[in-house]
């Protein structure tokens, strides 16, 4: 099968589509009280130290201001989300050209080899840089005590870092984060490993929610993926560390079928777990969700007053405005704060996490169930069955 063009969107489609996402922000703004900061920051009064060692608040830091003053460049200077060329000092490319980069976390122990059966993914939001995905990773090891494959979206600043989601969400494109990270996940369900596990969060759930149709795309016997010809372009490109420095592989076009096809057993080895997911559609494995399991495995978070959790899972009119997130869904009522450690990974730790016992202590806490009695909905997220090294039973 020859690589195709894919078909431009008409203007009309455009402004439809434009007007489409205005309505679906427009509604996640209307929160009460209006505090906007503290709907992504949280509330003024946790911003006051001592935080939290893994807290992202330790990322403005005094007695680490190299590393303070390196965020606050990469988040305001736009840069180029591809490798950077050959020549040129490494400061202008590291300003200028930031990447999606792979990187390896170890286990809480520092291992990378316990779990050999397990692959454990991670993709970020917005605004972060390689600090503030290694302070995530650090505590996705620490609580759940597994390796981390870090599939690091790096900020290209405030502004870039929007459009990209804005391509995602609305209009489904293959960002450069999609065509990195894509090929890494797919590699793992083509292997000996038996589960899959991707965390995602804000901008992740978007990466991850067109990664997704992809791989419904190429799984055999798929119903429902529609988000893309199968004929649609794709660049291949990974990172690979290498001593002190990046191994930027080769950004050359693939198409899909150059990808092996995937089983629905191997699909069902994936679970995605989403903190505040934006997406605006996340499915199922069309035609197989009468199994005791649904493939893949979809759970997402939201805090009640995360305006980006306002535009996916928590938004007011989903059915008016063709939101459909599959999976069991839960709420954190009357919680402020967008921020990944602060806000849904550190008040999940505190009131499921007791000592070195493996799992949670049960219940959904500190989340509610959005889906109220639905059977598909365990009392107890499973994502709380791999506290300290836990595994669900199934």
């Amino acid at each position: 099968m020859d690589t195709q063009q894919v078909a431009f969107t008409t203007p009309q489609e455009i402004t439809h589509d434009f007007n489409d996402l205005a309505r679906i922000a427009g509604d996640a703004v209307r929160i009460r009280p209006p505090l906007f900061l503290a709907s992504i920051f949280g509330k003024p009064s946790s911003w006051l130290p001592p935080y939290h060692p893994l807290s992202e608040y330790k990322i403005i830091d005094i007695w680490r201001l190299p590393r303070t003053i390196q965020y606050l460049l990469n988040i305001t200077i736009p840069s180029i989300p591809l490798n950077p060329p050959s020549f040129g000092p490494p400061f202008v490319n590291n300003l200028f050209w930031r990447p999606t980069i792979i990187l390896q976390r170890p286990d809480h122990n520092g291992s990378y080899t316990t779990f050999p059966r397990e692959a454990w993914f991670f993709i970020n939001g917005i605004l972060t840089n390689d600090a503030i995905a290694q302070i995530n990773a650090a505590l996705i090891a620490s609580l759940f005590h597994r390796p981390v494959t870090l599939l690091q979206n790096s900020t290209s600043s405030l502004i870039t870092d929007l459009l990209e989601c804005a391509l995602g969400k609305q209009w489904h494109r293959t960002t450069e984060a999609v065509e990195k990270a894509f090929p890494p996940i797919h590699q793992a369900l083509k292997s000996e490993k038996e589960k899959v596990v991707v965390l995602a969060h804000s901008q992740g759930t978007i990466i991850m929610s067109v990664i997704l149709d992809l791989l419904l795309q190429l799984t055999d016997g798929a119903k429902g993926a529609d988000a893309f010809s199968g004929a649609e372009a794709l660049e291949f490109a990974g990172a690979a560390p290498a001593g002190p420095e990046f191994l930027y592989p080769y950004e050359g076009p693939l198409s899909m079928d150059e990808f092996e096809r995937l089983t629905v057993s191997e699909l069902s080895k994936l679970e995605i777990y989403c903190f505040a997911n934006c997406a605006n559609h996340m499915s199922y494995l069309g035609g197989f969700q009468d199994r005791k399991k649904p493939i893949p495995w979809i759970e997402s978070f939201g805090n009640e007053m995360d305006i980006v959790a306002r535009l996916g899972i928590l938004a007011p009119d989903p059915v008016g405005r063709n939101i459909s997130i599959q999976g069991p869904r839960y709420i954190r009522p009357g919680a402020w704060g967008h921020l990944l450690n602060e806000h849904y990974l550190l008040p999940i730790e505190a009131a499921q996490r007791l000592g070195r016992k493996k799992s949670g202590r049960g219940g959904t806490q500190p989340f509610l169930s959005v889906d109220g009695d639905n059977a598909e909905v365990s009392t107890t997220p499973r994502l709380y069955e791999y506290i300290n090294g836990g595994s669900p039973q199934d």
